[in-house]
This record gives structure tokens, C-alpha cells and sequence, in this order.
């Protein structure tokens, strides 16, 4: 949507990088002020995740990534140490997980679209960059962090399923109609016959959130 307008004064591509990066972050913010949310601002540039989120007076630590590709979004934390000067030095780059944040809030920088997914779902996965397939049932599902009905409140949604134990966890499926397959997999790829084979209890989890998500 904003392509045409993308860098028109031609700045180097390294620093349009970083702004890309700061224009997605105030992107993200901007969208999570217009849902009423209240959000406190990171004061160090590399603090662990970006923002803290207020949801009904829930906290929620949101780590925000953008993409101006058609391809999909990165979700690591951490970096090259002195990238700058030897780009040999070892990666520290990790796949995001519940020691970094609660949530990813992925963001278009041509487009001001976002996906809200929880971190516990990232973890999962297990993949350094999650193509939009995978993301689209995390599209602008903002209303996630106000989720709360019998089963399932905002502590479920702040901390995730994972810490549960495995009977906890399938009865909270069973309660949702979820019912296990014979082979414990999701589809990575809209035009592929890519699969992403899991534990039982990893596959609950997701399936678990896919329903939550679609009753947003």
C-alpha cells in the first residue's frame, strides 16, 4: 500500500534497515493505542522485548518485529556480536520463547497490517521466520488479550499452555471439541505439502490457540 512512498529520499541501506525497524515499532504501537490499550514504552534500545502491554490491568511484555517482504516475519532475539566489524563472529540469534516475552506483535511496514501471536506459539514452531501462511490465523487479533470466557481467562492467555500438565491440557481440548489425530502434525505451506510434525502435547497447544483465535 505505501510502496510508492518507500525511502523517496534514497537513504543508505543499512540505516533504512534501522528505520524500517523503528517505523514498524511505532506502527505496531500506534495500532495497540487506537484498540484503548495502554502501553509502556522500553527505555534501554536493547531491553529484552519492546513494550508492556495493559489489558484490563493485565500485563502482557510484547516484543515487536516487522517485514516489508511478501515473505513472512523473523521471530529471533539477539544478534551477531560485533556484526559491525567481523561478520564471521559467531550468531547468537534465537528463535523467540517465554523467557523473552508474552507476545509478538508482527508488523508491514508497507501496510500497517499486524499479527498478534502468542510467544509459547513461536516457540513451538520452532522457526526463525514464520511465512504468512502459518501467520493468518494471528491477523489483527487484537481482541486477544481481553479473551476471557468459562474455561479460559486473561492469566491463561498471559502465561500460555505449555507450563501445563498434559492431562490439564487435554482436558482443556477435549472441553474446546478438539479431538487428536493419528499423526500429530500442522501444514507449513499453502501450495506444499510441508509439515511441521510435533509432541502430542506441542500439537494440543497450537490447536488450542487456533481455536481461541477463531472465536475472536
Amino acid at each position: 500500500m505505501w510502496e510508492k512512498s518507500k525511502n523517496l529520499i534514497g537513504i543508505g541501506e543499512g540505516n533504512y534497515r534501522s528505520i524500517l525497524g523503528y517505523a514498524g515499532e511505532s506502527l505496531a504501537i500506534g495500532r495497540a493505542l487506537i484498540c484503548g490499550y495502554n502501553l509502556f514504552f522500553k527505555a534501554w534500545r536493547d531491553a529484552k522485548y519492546d513494550a508492556v502491554l495493559d489489558a484490563e490491568g493485565i500485563l502482557f511484555r510484547v516484543e515487536i518485529k516487522q517485514t516489508s517482504t511478501d515473505k513472512g516475519i523473523t521471530v529471533v532475539s539477539g544478534g551477531r556480536s560485533g556484526q559491525q566489524i567481523n561478520r564471521e563472529v559467531e550468531s547468537r540469534e534465537e528463535v523467540l520463547s517465554r523467557k523473552d516475552c508474552d507476545f509478538l506483535i508482527g508488523v508491514h511496514s508497507m501496510s500497517g497490517k499486524c499479527w498478534v501471536v502468542p510467544v509459547e506459539v513461536i516457540e513451538i514452531f520452532g522457526k526463525k521466520m514464520l511465512n504468512f501462511y502459518l501467520l493468518e490465523p494471528f491477523k489483527e487479533k487484537w481482541k486477544v488479550f481481553i479473551f476471557d470466557n468459562q474455561l479460559i481467562n486473561n492469566n491463561h492467555i498471559k502465561s500460555g499452555f505449555s507450563q501445563l500438565q498434559k492431562e490439564e491440557i487435554k482436558t482443556i481440548a477435549k472441553d474446546l471439541n478438539i479431538e487428536s489425530p493419528d499423526e500429530f502434525k500442522i501444514k507449513t505451506s499453502e501450495n506444499s505439502n510441508r509439515y511441521l510434525c510435533l509432541e502430542e502435547k506441542e500439537w494440543l497447544v497450537i490447536q488450542i490457540w487456533l481455536k481461541i483465535y477463531s472465536n475472536l
